[in-house]
C-alpha cells in the first residue's frame, strides 16, 4: 500500500488508536471505554487498520471468561511515527570528522561497508557469472533494496528501485556520502569475482532508481 493511501487511513480516530496502541497493547473493549467511541466502531477501525497492516492481534487467555482479543502495533505502524535516525547517523558521523583525520574516517566508512556486506552477504555466491550476480541480487532484495537482475545486451543491470541508505546518506556529508555509496558497490566486486561495476541513477532503460551495470572482466 502506498505511503499516500495509509496516510490516508490513520486520520481522526484510526490515528487516536495507534496513538493509544504506542503506549501499550489493548483490546477493542478497552479501547472503546478510553476513548468514548462505540464498540462497534472501535471495532470497525480495527478490522480497517489490521487489514493495512498497521496492527496484528492475538488472542490472550484470562483465568476466567473468553479469551481476549489483544490489538499490538505493527513495524509498519511504527514506521510512521517520528524518529530521529539521521540525526543520530549525522552527529555521529560529525564527531568522526572532528575526531579523526579524513584518511582514518574513510578508512572507517571502508571498514562499514565491508561489515554491512558481511551482514547482507555472508556466504560468497558461486556458479557462473549470471549464478553469482542472481545470489547478489537476492541478498540485496531481502535486504530491503527491491532488486532485480536483468540482461541489457552483452550486460547484466541490477535495479535498485529502493536504496535503503539514502535516508541516512541525505544526513552526511556529501563527500562521505558518495564514498560510502561508491566503496559499497565496488565491493560487490570483491564478492563476485570477475566483474566491473558502472553506477548510474534514474535513466532509461529504466525509469527510477538506481542502476548498477554489470560486465565480466576481460581475462
Amino acid at each position: 500500500m502506498s505511503s499516500s493511501k495509509l496516510s490516508s487511513l490513520i486520520t481522526g480516530t484510526r490515528r487516536v488508536i495507534l496513538e493509544h496502541l504506542l503506549e501499550a497493547d489493548a483490546n477493542a473493549v478497552s479501547l472503546a471505554e478510553n476513548l468514548n467511541i462505540n464498540i462497534s466502531a472501535i471495532r470497525g477501525h480495527l478490522d480497517v487498520l489490521e487489514l493495512a497492516g498497521l496492527i496484528s492481534s492475538s488472542y490472550e487467555h484470562a483465568k476466567r471468561g473468553r479469551p481476549k482479543r489483544i490489538y499490538s502495533l505493527t513495524p509498519l505502524a511504527y514506521s510512521l511515527f517520528p524518529t530521529q535516525t539521521t540525526h543520530i547517523i549525522s552527529t555521529l558521523i560529525d564527531v568522526i570528522l572532528r575526531s579523526f583525520d579524513e584518511k582514518t574516517a574513510n578508512s572507517l566508512i571502508r571498514q562499514v561497508v565491508i561489515e554491512l556486506w558481511g551482514q547482507i552477504l555472508p556466504k560468497k555466491p558461486s556458479g557462473d557469472l549470471s549464478d553469482r550476480l542472481r545470489g547478489a541480487v537476492e541478498a540485496l532484495d531481502r535486504y530491503g533494496f527491491y532488486a532485480s537482475l536483468e540482461p541489457i545486451d552483452d550486460q547484466y543491470g541490477i535495479v535498485i528501485r529502493n536504496d535503503v541508505f539514502q535516508p541516512a546518506l541525505s544526513a552526511i556529508p556529501a563527500q562521505q556520502a558518495s564514498l560510502f555509496r561508491r566503496e559499497f558497490w565496488k565491493h560487490l566486486t570483491r564478492l563476485i569475482d570477475g566483474i566491473r561495476v558502472h553506477i548510474t541513477e534514474g535513466s532509461e532503460p529504466w525509469s527510477q532508481g538506481l542502476r548498477i551495470l554489470i560486465e565480466e572482466r576481460r581475462k
